[in-house]
């Protein structure tokens, strides 16, 4: 498939015409099940939002993948038990399609979680600073950006990566690189609106668009464009090892074989599965779950491995 889709419509026109009416009914099913979703493309699948992402699809070489999240797919585990799932995805094969019944029912549990979530509004300020957004737009419009929409705003990427987007807040303007700690910055104007939490993104600030100076704006821009190509990242820290508490430890604790085996795991595989129990909330959830994994652990399978092909 091509890059550069921007709308749903544009996504499935660029997939297998012999797939598409498949998609076009799992878009018709959602749509109807909760009018009041938008529309959109993150992650570069379709995406359905309701005060957050709802659900996503997208079309795959073998299958169609469902993304409505874990919980979802826990509540729904028996009527999904003919399709593969894993944390947060569902397999759907192009010979076995899932019911409109059961989309649906996935989609209005997912609304009743995200109902009462208030989701970030970056456009409350918009109507404040409405030369300084056309400004910025004209001067991306000069590169070879491309817009996305996630998070509920414009997204502006290059081979795939966060390269800049921008907000109008109470009392500024600013322009953020989602990389700008890789940036020169010969007038020195970026700030880090969260020193010690935020590591890569710089805000540049304004107050008026008359301070916003169009060749030094794209020269930041073309630079940010450059630490992509180059490959600048800050690599995620090495996270640290975790340990089996609470009702999962007791478990481990009182069978010798499966402390055995679960100690066998690999460092990885021992953090997916403490990290699977310690994300229910319920005691009795938990207690399911570690009757589901026992005996994965016993066959020395990791949390997702009989879903690897």
């Amino acid at each position: 498939m091509e890059k550069g889709f921007t709308t749903i419509d544009s996504y499935i026109e660029q997939t297998d015409r012999a797939h598409q009416p498949a998609l076009r009914k799992i878009r018709s099913t959602i749509s109807k099940a909760v009018p009041e979703a938008t529309e959109t493309i993150n992650y570069g699948m379709p995406t359905f939002r309701y005060n957050g992402n709802l659900i996503h699809f997208a079309l795959f070489k073998n299958h169609i993948g469902l993304y409505p999240g874990p919980d979802a797919i826990e509540e729904y585990a028996e009527e999904l038990s003919a399709y593969k799932t894993s944390k947060g995805a569902i397999q759907i094969p192009f010979d076995n399609p899932i019911s409109k019944s059961l989309l649906t029912k996935i989609v209005h549990f997912n609304v009743e979680k995200l109902k009462n979530k208030t989701a970030p509004d970056w456009k409350a300020y918009a109507s404040q600073w409405p030369e300084e957004i056309d400004k910025i737009k004209s001067i991306v419009a000069q590169t070879i950006l491309h817009e996305e929409f996630k998070w509920g705003t414009e997204i502006y990427t290059h081979k795939g990566k966060n390269v800049l987007s921008f907000g109008g807040f109470k009392n500024h303007f600013a322009i953020w690189f989602h990389n700008g700690v890789f940036l020169e910055d010969k007038n020195k104007v970026l700030v880090n609106a969260s020193e010690g939490k935020t590591k890569s993104l710089r805000q540049w600030r304004f107050t008026s668009v008359e301070q916003m100076d169009e060749k030094k704006i794209l020269q930041y821009i073309q630079e940010a464009i450059k630490t992509v190509d180059d490959g600048k990242e800050i690599k995620p820290e090495k996270s640290t090892a975790i340990e089996a508490s609470g009702l999962f430890k007791d478990a481990l604790e009182q069978d010798k074989k499966l402390k055995e085996s679960f100690d066998k795991l690999t460092p990885g595989k021992r953090k997916d599965y403490i990290l699977y129990i310690d994300e229910a909330k319920q005691d009795k959830t938990k207690l399911t779950r570690i009757e589901k994994i026992i005996p994965q652990i016993l066959q020395g399978q990791g949390l997702h491995d009989k879903y690897k092909k």
